[in-house]
C-alpha cells in the first residue's frame, strides 16, 4: 500500500513539475529547433476545414511572428501555399496613436467561415493570410490594393 502511494504522489508531483517548467519555458516558441516545426505545423492548420481550428493556427502566427525573430525570418518560404483557408480575415483600420504615429491599417481573423457576408474576403489561401500577418500600411514603398502578389514582388525584399 505504501508503494501504491509512494507512486501516485511521486507522478502528481512529477506531472506538475512538467507542466509547470513547460509554461515557463515554452519550448514550443524558445527552442530554436522545435520552432521551426512549429511554425510549419500551424501553417498547415490554417488549411483545416474547421473555421475555429484555422483561426486559432492564424492568430499563433500572428503573435510568432511579433515575438519571435526566428518565426520571423521563417515565413517568406511559406507564402506560395495554396491550401484553402476556411475562416474570414477582414481589413480594419486603426486611429492615429500617440503624438506621430499615423494610422494604419490591419488585417484581422475572424472565428466566422470564409462565406461570411463581408465587404470583400481579402485572402482565400494559407499564403495570403501569412501575408495578411506580413503586412503594414505606410510601412512599405508599395500598398495593398487587391493584389497581394504584386505587393510581395514589390516589398518582399524587405523581408530578404
Amino acid at each position: 500500500m505504501k508503494r501504491a502511494a509512494f507512486w501516485v504522489v511521486f507522478l502528481v508531483m512529477a506531472g506538475s513539475a512538467f507542466a509547470y517548467f513547460w509554461r515557463v519555458n515554452d519550448p514550443l516558441r524558445n527552442n530554436p529547433y522545435i520552432l521551426p516545426l512549429w511554425v510549419k505545423y500551424n501553417v498547415r492548420m490554417l488549411a483545416h476545414p474547421h473555421p475555429a481550428v484555422a483561426h486559432g493556427a492564424w492568430l499563433e502566427l500572428w503573435n510568432l511572428y511579433f515575438t519571435k525573430w526566428g518565426a520571423y525570418q521563417l515565413f517568406p518560404e511559406h507564402v506560395a501555399n495554396a491550401a484553402p483557408i476556411s475562416f474570414l480575415i477582414e481589413r480594419q483600420s486603426f486611429p492615429r496613436g500617440g503624438d506621430h504615429a499615423p494610422a494604419m491599417e490591419a488585417f484581422f481573423a475572424r472565428n466566422q467561415p470564409i462565406y461570411y457576408k463581408t465587404e470583400r474576403v481579402y485572402c482565400q489561401t494559407a499564403g495570403e493570410a501569412l501575408l495578411a500577418i506580413m503586412y503594414r500600411e505606410k510601412k512599405w514603398a508599395v500598398d495593398y490594393q487587391g493584389d497581394w502578389q504584386a505587393w510581395w514582388q514589390a516589398n518582399g525584399k524587405y523581408y530578404r
